[in-house]
This record gives C-alpha cells, sequence and structure tokens, in this order.
C-alpha cells in the first residue's frame, strides 16, 4: 500500500508538467505567428512610398501636379516681354517628360536669357556711339554743318522719295538714323535735290519763286499757311 501511495505521488505532477509545456509551447507558437511586426514595416513602407509620391508632386492617380510659374522674375532693368515669358512658361510646363521644370531650373533660364539680351543691347550701344562720333567728326558732312546742312539734307531727301513712316524711322530708331553710310547717301540725294531747285528758282526769278523752292524743298519746316515753323528758322536754304 506504501508503495503505491508514492507512485500516485510520482505519477501525479506529471499530467501538470506537460500542460505547463503545452503552454509555454502555445505561447511560443503564438508570438512567432504574430504579424503585427510585420504589418507595422509594410505600413512604413507604404508610409515611405506615399511620401516620394507627394515629393514628385504626382497626385493619387500617378499624374504630375501643375508647377506654378508666377513667381518667375526678369531681372531689374530688364524690359519684360508678357507675350514671350508666358510662351516660355508654357514650355517650361511641358519638359521634364511633362513633369515640367522645377522653378528653380526655370528661373535661372530667365535670368541667362535676360543677360544675353542685356549683352546685345549693350553692344549695340556701343555701335550707335561709334557711328553717332563717325557722323560728327565726318569733315564733308559733320561738324557744323551736321545740324545746318546735312540733317535738312537728308530729311528733305526722306519727304521727296519716302514716306512719313521713313522721316519718323531717321528720326526716332539709331539703326536708321545714325547708320553713318545711309545718312551719307541722303545727303546726296538731298545735296543734288536743292541744286536743282536752286537752279530752277533762278531760272523763273524773284523771291516768291525761292520762298517757293523752299517749301517745295522741306515741306515739314513749313506751316499750312507758308509760314516758317519756329523750330525751323534759322535752318539754311
Amino acid at each position: 500500500m506504501a508503495e503505491e501511495a508514492v507512485a500516485e505521488e510520482n505519477t501525479d505532477p506529471a499530467p501538470e508538467s506537460q500542460d505547463d509545456s503545452s503552454a509555454e509551447d502555445g505561447d511560443d507558437t503564438s508570438s512567432t505567428d504574430t504579424t503585427v511586426l510585420a504589418d507595422d514595416d509594410a505600413a512604413a513602407k507604404d508610409a515611405d512610398k506615399a511620401e516620394d509620391t507627394d515629393s514628385d508632386d504626382v497626385d493619387g492617380d500617378g499624374e504630375a501636379e501643375p508647377i506654378n510659374y508666377d513667381s518667375l522674375k526678369v531681372p531689374e532693368g530688364t524690359e519684360t516681354d508678357e507675350a514671350a515669358l508666358g510662351e516660355f512658361k508654357d514650355l517650361a510646363s511641358k519638359m521634364n517628360d511633362g513633369k515640367g521644370l522645377a522653378v528653380e531650373d526655370a528661373q535661372m533660364l530667365v535670368d541667362f536669357r535676360a543677360k544675353m539680351v542685356a549683352d546685345q543691347m549693350g553692344e549695340w550701344e556701343t555701335r550707335f556711339s561709334e557711328w553717332r562720333n563717325e557722323l560728327v567728326s565726318d569733315k564733308e558732312i559733320g561738324g557744323d554743318k551736321f545740324k545746318t546742312e546735312t540733317v535738312p539734307n537728308v530729311l528733305a531727301a526722306a519727304e521727296r522719295y519716302g514716306d512719313k513712316e521713313l522721316v519718323t524711322l531717321l528720326q526716332t530708331n539709331k539703326m536708321y538714323g545714325e547708320n553713318p553710310s545711309l545718312i551719307r547717301m541722303l545727303n546726296r540725294v538731298g545735296e543734288t535735290l536743292r541744286a536743282d531747285q536752286h537752279a530752277r528758282g533762278r531760272a523763273g526769278g524773284g523771291a516768291d519763286s525761292e520762298d517757293a523752292r523752299l517749301r517745295r524743298m522741306y515741306p515739314s519746316h513749313y506751316n499750312e499757311d507758308g509760314s516758317l515753323k519756329d523750330s525751323a528758322k534759322g535752318a539754311p536754304a
């Protein structure tokens, strides 16, 4: 009887040990099968992808959002051509495979173009200055004769064989009004007109014929009533 009691005491704890082991095994299985951490990693990756997409200015449909170029500025001192600037903005928005240029890159191109224009304008201003000096220092048409003889000759030739538009170009556009070759040619034409009109005036005789000759030769110097304009007084015949 005593041996049976001992045996029972030795065998009773065994099931408890198995239960504990099963419980522990169950806990291990539960912890290793969990997907919570894996889900967190996936969520983090998805979030990173979303951030990358946002950084590329792409919306949820995978289409690039249009870039606003209203902040583009033309350098100070440069005349703004609004039409050309608008065309550039439209072109910039279509570049980079339709994603558009970054605003910073677009601004660099605007600055570069403005510099090119400024350099070209500087070159032309230098040339105009050289032309002007050449004209006023010319022995035949420059010096004191430039204002008193050359200018009236040139304008007379332009009025006789050209039109009002040509006269305006000569007076307002340096490309024409300060071009030595063009001024010399028109001056010769004007001198020929003066000589011809002078000969006709002598043939007709009298002061009235001379006045008529001057009015025909320099119509812009006279008022509608035939009187000499104040701005033309002192100009040579």
